[in-house]
């Protein structure tokens, strides 16, 4: 089996200039977990994912708390704690941050025509959700472990 016969065709793109808060708002449209980005003469600069948005969002902040009685007669000690913000001021942080500020550079893809077989391995030794697959330097489709699992489901051998 190729990874074209799995792909995507209908690749959503984003833009390196694109706000966070806009990637968010276009993941949540298409209904996917990442997309690739690329620049004005379409080419392959990144990927943002979910979990690169989450790793952003900082929802703990260091804060430095007095410790009393300080453990030193000379001096005043102080520790350092971690506080727990709401994730919805912790995204406020870095809503208008671009998105390549947080993607993924150096994507790891596959040539069209390239077997299934390769593209799990990729996905398993990168740990990685999806591939995008390029043709002619152009980012012509994108095969994730769901589009895998469909793919396999679709195929004779489970008959």
């Amino acid at each position: 089996m190729l990874v074209d016969e799995v792909m995507t065709g209908e690749v959503k793109f984003l833009n390196p200039d694109q706000t966070i808060s806009d990637a968010v708002l276009e993941l949540a449209k298409h209904g996917i977990s990442g997309a690739p980005v690329v620049d004005k003469s379409g080419q392959l600069v990144g990927i943002i994912t979910e979990k690169d948005i989450l790793n952003a969002v900082k929802n703990t902040g260091k804060k430095l708390e007095m410790v009393y009685p300080s453990l030193s007669m000379v001096s005043v000690t102080f520790i350092e704690t971690m506080e727990e913000k709401e994730t919805i001021e912790a995204f406020k942080e870095i809503a208008n941050t671009k998105v390549n500020k947080i993607m993924t550079k150096g994507v790891t893809t596959v040539q069209s025509g390239s077997k299934l077989a390769l593209i799990v391995n990729l996905i398993i030794l990168k740990g990685v959700n999806r591939i995008p697959v390029m043709d002619g330097g152009k980012v012509i489709g994108i095969v994730s472990r769901a589009d895998i699992i469909q793919g396999l489901a679709k195929s004779n051998i489970l008959k």
